[in-house]
């Protein structure tokens, strides 16, 4: 599967989320996702056989989250 930063995504929910981040993590891809019509609803996922799993491990998330934000200024910056 093949998703980049800005990608719109429509997930289980019945949402469009907007891939605001992406990064590669312990050989494992993970997404920071916006929903486009409501920006409270959030969403860290990581790629498992073709589909997204939503993380619910808050320390994950606070590991990832700098990563996060690191990739997306590279983005910006390009």
């Amino acid at each position: 599967m093949i998703i980049n930063i800005k990608d719109t995504l429509t997930l289980d929910d019945n949402n469009e989320y907007v891939v605001i981040s992406k990064i590669n993590y312990e050989n494992k891809n993970y997404y920071y996702l916006l929903d486009r019509n409501n920006l409270k609803n959030v969403k860290f996922c990581y790629e498992d056989n073709d589909e997204l799993v939503e993380i619910i491990d808050k320390n994950l998330i606070t590991k990832l989250l700098p990563l996060f934000v690191k990739a997306s200024q590279k983005e910006i910056n390009n």
